[in-house]
C-alpha cells in the first residue's frame, strides 16, 4: 500500500483474483417494511439437515419482484468524500472509509429483528496501467447494481437469502483511473449475510485508490490501520482485572478513542477513551463494570474526517457472586444467588426485570424494563417468545400485588392477545418458528396465554383462549413425544439448551394439564443428565449442534454454566437472565446426577448417544478428571457446514482446542458459520477416548484455503512446538495437536498466540489428550507422541498410526474408524446413551 495526493492507494487484495475490497461506503441505510400477512409450513428440524434456506418467509418474494420491477439510478454525481452526507428515505448518513481487516468481501452482515430493507452505496476508483475490456466476478449476498464512469454495466438481483450467488460483469476500463459506484441492497431477516465481493481475473496490475479531504494524511491513516490491526487482548477472558487492549508499538501523541461495546442480546453502548504518549495499553476499564458476558469493543478513531474502526472481543467475568463452599450449599441457596447476580449484573430485558423485583429491586426500574420489552413482542421481533414466555409468570405472582396500574396491565394483555403464535397465522414478520427451541417456546406461550384468558380473543388468529389452549396441549404432547424419541435436534447447544429451558420451566410451574407437567420435568432431567455427565469442571466444553463464537470463547457467561452450577454446585454463577425462571421454580434437578460431575483421577467416563432426526448426530465424550474429549462422528464430511462444532478437547474452560475451517476468513464476523464457530466445508472425524482424527477436503470455491486450530497458549502452564506438532500443559493434563500440512502459530491480530493454522485445502489433523495418570511427567507425554508411527496422505486422505496407549488406529475417507481392528462406531445408543464408567487402563506409569 502507498499513498500519494492525499488519496489511499492499495493493491488489490490477492486470493484467487485480485479483490477490491477497498472503498468509500455511505452506512446503511434502513426501513422497517410491511407485507401482506402469510402463512407458513414445514417440518421445524428439517432445516438442519437440508439447511435453512428450504423455509423463506412470503415477504421476500414480493420485496424481490417490487425491486426487479425498477431500475436504479446513479444515486450522486459529485464524487464523495469522507464526512460528507448522503440522504435518502428521510434519514442521512456519512461517507466513510472501508477498512476490510482481511476480509475479501465488503460486508457489513448483522441480525435485525424485522423485516428491514436494507441499501448501502460504494464508491471506488480504480488505476488501470492500459485500457482494455476487463472481466469482474462479481459475489453477492442481496442484489448489487454496478456503475462504471457513469455507465450502468450491472444490475445483479438473485436475493438468495444468506446464499452467495455470481455473476460475470465486462467492464471497459480506461487507462488511468476508472469511477466504480454500487448500490447494495436486500430485505434483512433476522441472521443477514451482506455483503458483496468484486474480482477482477484479468492480469493487469491495478490500484485501488480512495480520496481524502485536505484534512486528512494519508500516512497517519495508514499507520492507524496497521496499528489496530496488530492489537489484541492478551487473553480472551478477563476475570476480576482491568480490561486492556494491547497495541504493538506505542504512539508518540495522544489517541482519542469512541469506545463502542455490545452483547448478542443487549443494545449498544459507547464510552470515550485516551490512549496517551508513549502507553502501549488502552484501559476500557473494569470487569467490575460490566456483566459476565462475552462483548465486543469497537475503537472508533478519527483522522481528519477519515474513521477508522476496528472490533476486539473478550469475555468479561467478576467472581463478586461467587461462594466459596458452592457444593455445599442447598440448591435453593444458590438458586438465590443466581437471581441476585442477575438482578445486578443483566442484561435489562423482561427476565432481569423480574429478577430485580424478586430480590427487592425498584417496581419503577422493573416497569421501564417490562414495557420496552413490550415493544419488541408487539413489533413481533424475531425471538420475541424468548421473552413472551416470562411474562405469564409475572402475570400470576404481581398482577393482584398492587405494585403497577392498570394500564400497564392492559398494555400486557393486549400484547398476549395480539401475538403471532405459529407458523399457520398470518404475519408478515421474519420471526424463526423452525428449531425445536423456538417451536417449543411459541407453543408454551401459546398454551399459558390461552389458559390465562380463556374466554378472550386473540386477534390474529381469532380464536378464544380455550381453543389456543387446546391446541397448543396437542402441540406440546407432539413436541415432547418427538423430543424424547429424537433428543437435541441442536445437540448440546450452550447457547439453546438454556432456551429450552425458559419453555420447560413454564410448563413445569404453569401447566394445567398434569402430563404437560410431568414430560416438562423429565425434559429437564434428561438435559441435566446430558450436562452432568459431558461437562468437565461444571462447563459444558463440548461438541455442538449450534455454536457461537461468544459461548465458545466465553465459558464462564454461559446459559449451562450456570444452570450446572445452580444444579450441582460446580463452575460458577453468571448474570445470564434467560435462567431467571429456573431460579424461581421449585424444580431440582435429580441428586443422583451429582456423582457424574467428578471423577476419581483414577477413572473414566464414555458417553455415547444418538441425537436429532433419525440418529443423524452420533457422538461420542470421554472423560476424564484432567480433560474432555468430544465429537460428533463422521459427521457429513466435504459438505458445506453451518454452526456445527464437529470436536473440542477442554482442560480447563481457558485451555481449550478446537479444529475447524472457517466459515469466514477474519475474525469477528456475522458469519454462520464464522472465523471461530462452525465450519466452512465439515471435515470427517473419527474418536477414540483421547485421540481425534480430523480429514479435511476442501471445496476449492471457499475463500478459506487453509484449517485451523484454536490454542490459546496464554491458557496453558507450559507449551512446546515440535516438528507439525503442538504440545501444551496444565496443572498435569496435556494436549498435542498436529496437522499433515505443518503449523504456524498466529504471532499479531486479535489471535494472537492462540491460532495454529495449517495450510492447504486437503489436510489431517490428530489431537491427542492425556494427564499424569497416564504420564507422570509432561516430557513423558511429548516423547511418546513424537515416538509414535504416523503414516498419513493427503492426497488420498488417510492417516495410520500406533499409539502408545490405544494401539493401532486407522482412519480413511472412504473407511470408518478401525482401533486395534475393531471399528469405533455408535449405534443403538439412542437419546439416552450408553454411559461407562470404570477404571482407566494403566500405561507409561
Amino acid at each position: 500500500m502507498t499513498t500519494g495526493d492525499n488519496r489511499l492507494t492499495y493493491s488489490p487484495l490477492p486470493l484467487r483474483h485480485q479483490v477490491i475490497n477497498r472503498w468509500l461506503l455511505s452506512g446503511i441505510f434502513t426501513r422497517n417494511v410491511r407485507f401482506e400477512p402469510m402463512t407458513m409450513e414445514g417440518d421445524v428440524n428439517d432445516w438442519l439437515i437440508k439447511g435453512f434456506s428450504i423455509h423463506e418467509n412470503p415477504c421476500r418474494k414480493e420485496f424481490v419482484d417490487q425491486r426487479r420491477a425498477s431500475v436504479p439510478e446513479l444515486p450522486f454525481a459529485a464524487p464523495p468524500a469522507p464526512g460528507d452526507s448522503v440522504s435518502l428515505w428521510g434519514s442521512e448518513a456519512r461517507w466513510d472509509l472501508y477498512f476490510p481487516w482481511g476480509n475479501p468481501r465488503v460486508e457489513e452482515s448483522g441480525f435485525y429483528y424485522v423485516p428491514t430493507h436494507m441499501l448501502r452505496y460504494g464508491y471506488t476508483v480504480i488505476v488501470s496501467p492500459t485500457a482494455h475490456q476487463a472481466v469482474f466476478n462479481l459475489k453477492t449476498c442481496g442484489g448489487v447494481a454496478l456503475w462504471v464512469n457513469g455507465r450502468l454495466v450491472c444490475d445483479f438481483t438473485p436475493f438468495t437469502r444468506n446464499i452467495e450467488q455470481q455473476t460475470q460483469v465486462e467492464v471497459e476500463l480506461q487507462a488511468g483511473e476508472n469511477t466504480f459506484v454500487v448500490c447494495h441492497e436486500d430485505l434483512a431477516e433476522r441472521d443477514t449475510l451482506y455483503h458483496f465481493t468484486l474480482e477482477y481475473t484479468g492480469t493487469e496490475s491495478l490500484e485501488i485508490r480512495i480520496p481524502l479531504t485536505d484534512s486528512e494524511t494519508a500516512e497517519a491513516v495508514l499507520r492507524m490501520e496497521e496499528a489496530l490491526g496488530r492489537a489484541y487482548f492478551p487473553k480472551d477472558n478477563a476475570t476480576d482485572e482491568e480490561i486492556r487492549i494491547v497495541f504493538e508499538q506505542p504512539f508518540s501523541e495522544k489517541i482519542s478513542f469512541d469506545v463502542n461495546y455490545v452483547s448478542f442480546f443487549d443494545g449498544k453502548y459507547s464510552m470515550r477513551r485516551e490512549l496517551e504518549p508513549g502507553q502501549q495499553y488502552l484501559v476500557l476499564g473494569h470487569t467490575d463494570d460490566f456483566g459476565i458476558d462475552y462483548k465486543y469493543f469497537e475503537l472508533v478513531t478519527r483522522i481528519g474526517q477519515a474513521a477508522i474502526r476496528k472490533p476486539f472481543g473478550i469475555e468479561l467475568y467478576n467472581s463478586r457472586f461467587q461462594p466459596r463452599n458452592s457444593r455445599e450449599m442447598t440448591v435453593a441457596e444458590r438458586k438465590r444467588v443466581a437471581l441476585e447476580c442477575v438482578a445486578e449484573l443483566g442484561i435489562p430485558n423482561i427476565h432481569t426485570a423480574i429478577a430485580k423485583l424478586k430480590t427487592g429491586g425498584s417496581p419503577e426500574q422493573s416497569r421501564e424494563m417490562i414495557l420496552k420489552g413490550l415493544v419488541g413482542i408487539r413489533e413481533r421481533r424475531d425471538c420475541a417468545d424468548f421473552y413472551l414466555i416470562a411474562l405469564f409468570r409475572f402475570w400470576r405472582d404481581y398482577r393482584d400485588s398492587g405494585l403497577f396500574d392498570e394500564d400497564f396491565w392492559a398494555q400486557i394483555k393486549d400484547t398476549i392477545l395480539g401475538f403471532r403464535y405459529w407458523i399457520d397465522e398470518p404475519g408478515d414478520d421474519v420471526m424463526w418458528f423452525f428449531s425445536e427451541n423456538h417451536a417449543l417456546l411459541f407453543h408454551s406461550c401459546q398454551l399459558l396465554a390461552g389458559q390465562l384468558f380463556p374466554d378472550d380473543v386473540f386477534v390474529n388468529s381469532g380464536e378464544t383462549g380455550v381453543q389456543r389452549r387446546e391446541k397448543a396441549e396437542r402441540q406440546l404432547l407432539e413436541w415432547f413425544d418427538r423430543f424424547f424419541a429424537e433428543g437435541l435436534a441442536e445437540w448440546n447447544s450452550n447457547a439453546y439448551i438454556p432456551i429450552d429451558f425458559l419453555g420447560l420451566i413454564q410448563l413445569h410451574d404453569l401447566a394445567e394439564l398434569p402430563a404437560l407437567r410431568e414430560k416438562a420435568k423429565q425434559a429437564m432431567d434428561l438435559l441435566y443428565f446430558y450436562m452432568a455427565a459431558e461437562a468437565h469442571e461444571g462447563y459444558l466444553t463440548s461438541t455442538f449442534g449450534r455454536s457461537y463464537e461468544k459461548e465458545l470463547l466465553g465459558n464462564h457467561a454461559a446459559g449451562t454454566t450456570s444452570l450446572i452450577w445452580v444444579g450441582y454446585g460446580v463452575g460458577n454463577v453468571n448474570s445470564t437472565a434467560f435462567n431467571v425462571s429456573v431460579y424461581l421454580s421449585d424444580y431440582e434437578p435429580p441428586r443422583e446426577y451429582a456423582g457424574l460431575t467428578e471423577l476419581k483421577p483414577e477413572e473414566e467416563l464414555e458417553f455415547r448417544l444418538e441425537q436429532g432426526k433419525d440418529g443423524y448426530a452420533k457422538l461420542i465424550h470421554y472423560r476424564t478428571r484432567s480433560f474432555v474429549l468430544s465429537s460428533i462422528s463422521d459427521f457429513r464430511p466435504g459438505m458445506k457446514g453451518y454452526q456445527e462444532h464437529v470436536l473440542h478437547l477442554a482442560l480447563s474452560p481457558e485451555a481449550q482446542v478446537w479444529v475447524n475451517h472457517p466459515g469466514e476468513i477474519y475474525p469477528h464476523g456475522s458469519g454462520r458459520p464464522c472465523f471461530w464457530a462452525g465450519n466452512g466445508c465439515l471435515p470427517k472425524v473419527g474418536q477414540y477416548k483421547g485421540l481425534g482424527v480430523l480429514l479435511f477436503d476442501i471445496d476449492p470455491a471457499h475463500d478459506a484455503d487453509y484449517t485451523h486450530a484454536y490454542f490459546p497458549t496464554h491458557a496453558f502452564t507450559r507449551v512446546e512446538q515440535r516438528g507439525s506438532w503442538f504440545f501444551g500443559e496444565r496443572e498435569g493434563a496435556y494436549a498435542a495437536v498436529y496437522a499433515a500440512n505443518g503449523l504456524e502459530l498466529t504471532q499479531t491480530g486479535v489471535n494472537r498466540g492462540r491460532e495454529l493454522k495449517s495450510k492447504g485445502r486437503r489436510n489431517i489433523w490428530l489431537v491427542r489428550a492425556s494427564d499424569r495418570q497416564e504420564y507422570d511427567t509432561f516430557e513423558q507425554f511429548i516423547d511418546s507422541v513424537l515416538n509414535m508411527p504416523v503414516d498419513v496422505s493427503t492426497d488420498d486422505l488417510r492417516v495410520r498410526l500406533t499409539d502408545g496407549t490405544y494401539g493401532e488406529t486407522s482412519l480413511s475417507w472412504q473407511e470408518p474408524l478401525v482401533v486395534n481392528g475393531e471399528t469405533v462406531s455408535v449405534k443403538d445408543c439412542g437419546v439416552k446413551g450408553r454411559l461407562m464408567r470404570k477404571e482407566r487402563v494403566a500405561s507409561y506409569k
